[in-house]
């Protein structure tokens, strides 16, 4: 039986399986220009409250996106 993928809002609670996630993109180089991912309150100070999504699988997050604000130039 297939286990259907959900796409559901993020949850405070899921933080921890969604920095797992952002630390193996980061290890990459490829991510962004910073070699460890955030704290929670820092992550969440720099992210809109709307947007925060993440792809369940029953209990395990397999990804995750987020908006957050750009600077208009």
């Amino acid at each position: 039986m297939v286990q259907q993928l959900t796409i559901d809002a993020m949850r405070p609670s899921d933080w921890s399986a969604v920095r797992s996630i952002y630390r193996d993109g980061l290890a990459t180089g490829l991510a962004a220009f910073m070699l460890t991912p955030p704290i929670w309150k820092d992550w969440d100070a720099d992210h809109l409250k709307v947007g925060r999504q993440v792809a369940r699988r029953s209990v395990d997050i397999l990804g995750w996106s987020a908006l957050a604000p750009v600077a208009d130039t």
